[in-house]
């Protein structure tokens, strides 16, 4: 049986590969990373259920195609805290920032996300946003 430690360092390399996918805009294999179905949770939207299913390719490149027009270039971690919560399922909290060709900043980011394993593979089963002043789990500054 692996240990907390352990399964915590595999869900940080996941969410790293994870961000490294999303900024190629490799989306068929950044999709793979989400289990099918999966939930978005948000305040203002509610509970959406995604089917990522080959539609959501689509959606997906269209998201993209937006970040873009407002000069997105890519994502950088600026931080990640990881919890096991079985052999199976995890917690990963991130916060990153997504930048500009200028290097200036777009955006800042704190999102929260289940994971469970699925056939050997970690899979994101839920993501939410943490909106400031909020902290999320762990109480984490920052």
């Amino acid at each position: 049986m692996a240990s907390a430690r352990d399964i915590e360092r595999e869900l940080e390399s996941f969410y790293r590969d994870y961000i490294d996918l999303f900024n190629r805009e490799e989306v068929e294999e950044f999709l793979r990373y989400f289990a099918s179905p999966y939930v978005s949770i948000s305040g203002a939207r509610g509970i959406n259920v995604i089917a990522n299913d080959a539609g959501h390719a689509s959606d997906f490149r269209r998201i993209m195609a937006a970040l873009r027009s407002r000069g997105w270039v890519r994502s950088e971690i600026v931080k990640i805290k990881t919890w096991a919560m079985d052999e199976n399922v995890g917690m990963i909290l991130a916060d990153v920032i997504r930048r500009k060709s200028d290097n200036s900043i777009l955006e800042e980011i704190r999102a929260c996300y289940l994971v469970r394993r699925e056939a050997q593979a970690w899979k994101i089963a839920t993501i939410t946003e943490v909106k400031p002043p909020f902290r999320g789990p762990g109480d984490i500054a920052r």
